[in-house]
């Protein structure tokens, strides 16, 4: 039986491998089969072909087919992957109902939120945009702001396991529900109650708004991330100037940025603005550092073209920023102790970034997985399934095994983060090879889950249709951005047995007049 399709909808459908019909190599019956095969057949993401294309698994939604892999493996489901070392019962069944949720409304959608194979801008945007706003109206999107603004008040756990969940989907999705997460705990963290007041009822509101951190700059790359620097080389200064500070200086990779109107559409009501990571002298080194607030349609912003990027395509607009004398009232200086603003940066900014980016990377890897597991199932190999195969069932094994070690391990260090009295606060150096760890070891499971997952699915894996390639396209950012996998690295090294500077520091930066001059 090559297909079957019933009046009622789809059911099982059964596509043999063409090896097993008996024919020719890749002879001219083999290729009409196929060709006959995809005239009848409109494949949909996620649609497992050249084995199995089952109708269990598949649900309808407005306008599409959608695959539904939950069910069948319950290793990675919610109530057997949380571990209740760490978060509470009720949390679990939250974070399945976001996992229900996403499978029936984002997942029908994975190649629209980066424009379809041509990369269609229109419809990118606004699938991402609509998707955004349902985000929004689950409320997801305000889980971490304080119940006494109108938020949900969940803890840090809750943050991780949103970013998990949605990032089965769409990683780029789950970043930008992140970014609101990230701005609230930058003004929860320095106690800016008057602040958290002027934006929760935007955030609460029920309309969708977007935000960016702006942190990169031209020079230097991951020179701000560096603990050692002590944030001297940052080059967009905030100069006091009376009840306001000015600001100038160019910023590159922040996103979502661009022009205030380009994030106002049927389903997104604007752009809340920029929180900037920015110093108001260089040679004060942490002393001068502070996160600024901008708002997107302030005097003298202007930006560039999005970046066009291997992924994240639409999902997170990444353009350069140039704060041209941008004027802003003293309150929306984040910090307000000395030495604060550098504590935020490295604990809240730097930290929990990468903490969450180890989330989003394990729920990446699990989908990856998934589609996996469902296509070598399907596939045989002289009428066995090819992960009932040794060689290829260990390598399935060996992907969940650095999935649940990656889970474990965030989630434990989530679990440090809400008790500081016993590890420290976020922005200690311990803390931070902790969250430096958590990234780095998603981001290498990411990139051995992508691998593998195209060595066993072999050309289909490299397909557009089976979603992979895109996975493997996402995953890479996560891992460069907040410093990336070697600035990681050291930064666990310096919580190990630090702090140390390196070599020559110091000579440099009192060349660059970053340092007083020795005296003698």
């Amino acid at each position: 039986m090559v297909a079957d399709l019933c009046d009622s909808g789809w059911r099982e459908v059964r596509v043999l491998p063409l090896g097993a019909w008996g024919l020719p190599g890749f002879g001219l019956w083999r290729r009409l089969a196929w060709v006959l095969l995809r005239r009848r057949f409109r494949y949909r993401a996620g649609c497992l072909c050249a084995g199995l294309v089952r109708a269990r698994g598949y649900e309808e939604a407005p306008g599409r087919r959608t695959f539904m892999a939950a069910g069948d493996y319950p290793l990675l489901s919610a109530k057997q992957k949380y571990c209740q070392a760490f978060c509470t019962a009720e949390e679990i069944e939250l974070a399945e109902n976001i996992r229900r949720f996403v499978d029936r409304e984002v997942m029908p959608y994975r190649h629209d939120l980066e424009g379809g194979w041509h990369r269609d801008e229109q419809l990118a945007l606004s699938t991402l945009h609509r998707l955004y706003a349902k985000l929004v109206e689950q409320g997801l999107t305000r889980a971490n702001l304080p119940k006494e603004y109108g938020g949900l008040g969940l803890g840090p756990v809750v943050r991780q396991m949103i970013n998990e969940e949605l990032s089965r989907a769409d990683i780029g999705l789950a970043t930008m529900v992140g970014k609101i997460h990230w701005v609230v705990s930058f003004m929860v963290a320095a106690k800016r109650d008057d602040l958290l007041r002027e934006f929760a009822p935007r955030i609460v509101g029920g309309e969708a708004w977007t935000a960016c951190v702006a942190i990169t700059e031209p020079a230097g790359g991951a020179n701000l991330e560096d603990p050692a620097l002590e944030g001297r080389t940052i080059r967009t200064i905030a100069r006091r100037d009376g009840d306001s500070y000015v600001i100038k200086g160019h910023k590159i990779w922040p996103g979502p940025a661009g022009a205030a109107e380009r994030f106002r559409s049927e389903h997104l009501k604007g752009h809340l603005g920029y929180w900037t990571v920015a110093t108001t002298d260089p040679t004060l080194g942490e002393e001068g550092i502070g996160i600024f607030y901008v708002p997107a349609d302030a005097e003298g912003l202007s930006f560039s073209k999005p970046y066009e990027k291997m992924g994240f395509v639409w999902s997170d607009e990444n353009v350069d920023i140039w704060y041209d004398n941008v004027r802003i009232p003293e309150k929306y200086r984040i910090d307000t102790q000395p030495g604060e603003g550098a504590r935020i940066v490295r604990g809240y900014v730097i930290g929990l970034g990468r903490l969450a980016g180890a989330a989003r990377l394990t729920g990446l890897s699990q989908a990856v997985l998934e589609i996996v597991l469902d296509y070598t199932k399907d596939r045989t190999i002289a009428g066995t399934p090819v992960r009932e195969r040794s060689m290829f069932a260990g390598m399935i094994a060996e992907m969940f095994r650095a999935i649940e070690f990656s889970r474990q391990y965030y989630l434990s260090t989530t679990w440090m983060v809400s008790h500081p009295e016993i590890y420290g606060p976020p922005w200690s150096p311990q803390m931070l090879a902790r969250f430096s760890a958590a990234r780095s070891f998603a981001a290498d499971t990411a990139e051995m889950v992508t691998n593998r997952a195209m060595e066993l699915m072999g050309s289909y894996g490299y397909a557009y249709e089976f979603h992979v390639e895109k996975y493997m396209r996402d995953f890479k950012i996560v891992k460069m951005w907040l410093g990336g996998a070697q600035r990681d690295r050291l930064d666990i090294a310096q919580g190990l047995y630090g702090p140390f500077k390196w070599a020559g520091m110091d000579e440099w930066a009192r060349a660059q007049g970053l340092l007083p001059k020795a005296s003698g």
